[in-house]
This record gives C-alpha cells, structure tokens and sequence, in this order.
C-alpha cells in the first residue's frame, strides 16, 4: 500500500488497527470526534470519588491471544497483572459459595460437552433453551451468559454461547487465566497506543467528526477529505453512528451494562481472595476491587438503566455491602456509570445479522467489536476487528501484532 490508511474512530477497534498499519511502514491518519483516545474502553479521574476508574469494568483472559498480543506490543502489558486461574464464585440470596477452575471446572462432563455445543446446537437455539434443564444452569451457565455477553440466558445465542466456553476449555489452564487492569485500562491499552502511534510517525487528528462517506471521499466537519487512488479509510464506528451515513449497515439492538463504584473508607477484601468475584441470585454479575475502589457490574442492565443513579447506588449497596463485611455501614461516595448501548443483544438473530469488515466500497472497511466473529463484543473482538481491517486495507493477510 503506497497510499495514506485513514482510521476513523480512536477506541480499541481503531487504535488496534493504526497500530497494526504503523508498525507495518503504512502512513497512517488516526481521525476520532473526542478530545481523547479510547472510546468506551477508557479510564478517567472521576470528581465524585476523587478516584481514577475504568468507564467499564474489564478483564481479559489467556484466551483473549489478540488482545494480549496488541497489549505485548504496545508495552501495555506492564500496566496489567496476572491472576492465579481461580474464578470465586458467591450466590447472594443464598451465601453458597464456589470456585471455577481448569482442574474443576463444577459441573459434570456431559453437561459441560451439552454447555460447549456437542453434539449440535441449533442456530435459533438460546443458552436457557439448552441449559435451563443442567443441574449447573443457575450457579455457573446463566451468570456466565450474562456476563459474557450481556444478554439474558433467555434470549443470549447458545452457539455463541458454546464457542467461548469451547475456546477457553480447550485451551488448557494457560486459555483461563485471568489478565486484570491494575492501574486501569488507559494505562494498558491507550495511552501506550496513542504513544506507538507517535512513535511510527502516525498522525492524530483529535475533535475530527466524520458527517458522510462516500466512494473516495470522507466528509468531516471541517470540510470533506478526498481519498487517492492508493488511499484506504477504515471506519471504526458504532452501527447507529455509520447507519445514517452508510447503506448495509443493520439495525442492531443493544443492552445496557451499569457500573457503580463506590469509594470505601476502609480495606475490604473479596470471598475468594482474588481481586474479582463472580456474583449469583442478586442484581450485579461482577465485582472488582482496585484500591479503596470496588466496582460492581451489572449486566444486560437496560431496565435498571432506567433507574436514578441514587437509586441503583442505594440497591447495589445494599447487596455488595454484606460481601466485603460492610454490612450496615452507611453508602460511601458513588459514582454511577450508565452505557445504555454498551454491546449489541447477542441473540441468535441478532448474531446472524453482524456484517463483515467489506463495505460496498473497495477501499473502505469496517472494524468494530459489533461486526461478525466468534466473539461476542468484547475487547478481543474490538482489536481483533482492527487488526483484521488493517490486513485488508494492507492487502497483507498474514499481520499480526508482533512485540
């Protein structure tokens, strides 16, 4: 490629793709509408809890090989920490707890064969379809489905379902451990983005708002951006940004995902001595400790969404307190976080719907955790998406993010 490579769009998607192309010799325009990289995958100082926080709570695992190549590549990966492959589980209704690991995984073989697709999995078939009936259906597959892909076990794709649980079983004790962002997800995979940018001679044009796309043209707010015969853009959109301006785009539904973080004023620790907890019989999935901060997440949230935030706050509290041995202290400082499109709904028709990376244009692709892959919208799928947009606009099949 001898032309120029426009990214659009500077969140995981978009940084992993620009990344890939600048390390490859590739002129490289990075174009994002915000002040700042990262998209919703940041971290920032949150003037509530006069702390700094992660907009979502996020952990990757050995599984996740794109992710953690690109954070190895960037140097990110100093800014993260390796957790033992131990998965605390607590049922809040109940107080039983338990732990997933590679050596026990609680749950029989057959029901883990029927949880990872075998023998067959019908396409229209949901994880509650398949799974309601398991013994291991309200402990393990139904808060894993949530968290996993932030869609109800009622309506969440059970072959989408299987593939992850086949991936990570799979792949052995290495594929099931857990990778944490101990100073936060900027300090490990943005911040050390943007600065490899600079360092291959990208360029970084920041309050730059794509308005229209056409067959060699880019039209931003300041003016449009003609795009030579050698010249490819990748547009590293969500589908309700690119919809109005693209025909093809589908019309995805989304789900909610809601973050509280709550300042503690005094040490906590989680059931199971890891920094993360995963949660049953209660409104959260996950809870995170960082710090004095304990973040907890609710997912497939949208009708909590729709709740005041001194409402959830006072509800989440209320569940969480009790977990950490803070049962009855009066609700510290909270910060609320709301992200009322935070993935698509990984339905099986919706999953069906998820486009590729060609647009109808030649020179013009697409990367973004919602097009189609085996993953669901996650941070794997968003550089996954980015690395593969740069091979095709690279025409270079074999890159990879190498350190």
């Amino acid at each position: 490629m001898s032309g120029t490579l426009h990214v659009v769009g500077a969140g995981l998607a978009g940084l992993a793709c620009a990344v890939a192309a600048a390390r490859a010799g590739a002129r490289v325009v990075l174009h994002e509408s915000a002040g700042h990289a990262g998209g919703r995958c940041r971290s920032f100082r949150d003037a509530t809890i006069d702390r700094v926080i992660d907009n979502g709570t996020h952990l990757l695992l050995g599984v996740n090989r794109t992710a953690l190549a690109f954070a190895n590549c960037i140097g990110g990966d100093e800014a993260m920490g390796r957790a033992d492959a131990l998965f605390p589980f607590l049922d809040v209704a109940t107080g039983e707890r338990w732990s997933l690991s590679p050596a026990s995984l609680a749950a029989r073989p057959l029901e883990l064969m029927q949880a990872c697709g075998l023998p067959w999995t019908a396409r229209s078939e949901t994880v509650a379809m398949r799974l309601r009936p398991t013994k291991s259906y309200r402990r393990i597959w139904e808060p894993l489905c949530v968290a996993a892909l932030n869609t109800s076990a009622d309506d969440a794709s059970a072959r989408l379902f299987a593939g992850l649980l086949r991936m990570a079983v799979l792949g052995g004790t290495k594929a099931l451990v857990p990778w944490t962002f101990d100073a936060g997800l900027s300090a490990a995979l943005v911040a050390p983005a943007v600065a490899t940018l600079a360092t291959f001679g990208a360029e970084l044009r920041f309050r730059h708002r794509l308005l229209g796309v056409g067959p060699r043209i880019l039209e931003f707010d300041d003016g449009p951006l003609p795009l030579g015969p050698a010249d490819r853009a990748v547009l590293a959109l969500p589908p309700w940004i690119l919809r109005p301006m693209m025909d093809g785009i589908p019309n995805l539904s989304s789900r909610a995902i809601v973050n509280a973080h709550f300042r503690l004023e005094g040490p906590a620790a989680l059931p199971g001595g890891q920094p993360f907890l995963g949660v049953a019989g209660g409104l959260s999935q996950w809870l995170a400790l960082r710090g004095d901060v304990l973040s907890v997440t609710v997912s497939a949230a949208d009708r909590l969404a729709e709740e005041p935030a001194a409402a959830i706050a006072d509800a989440l509290w209320r569940e969480v307190a009790p977990v950490i041995g803070q049962d009855g202290c009066p609700q510290p400082a909270t910060r609320i976080m709301k992200e009322r499109r935070a993935t698509i709904a990984h339905t099986p028709d919706e999953v069906r719907r998820r486009p590729g990376a060609h647009t109808s244009f030649p020179n013009l692709y697409l990367a973004g955790d919602w097009l189609a892959g085996p993953w669901p919208c996650t941070i794997e799928a968003a550089v996954a998406s980015g690395l593969r947009a740069a091979r095709l606009a690279l025409g270079r099949p074999q890159l990879a993010f190498a350190s």
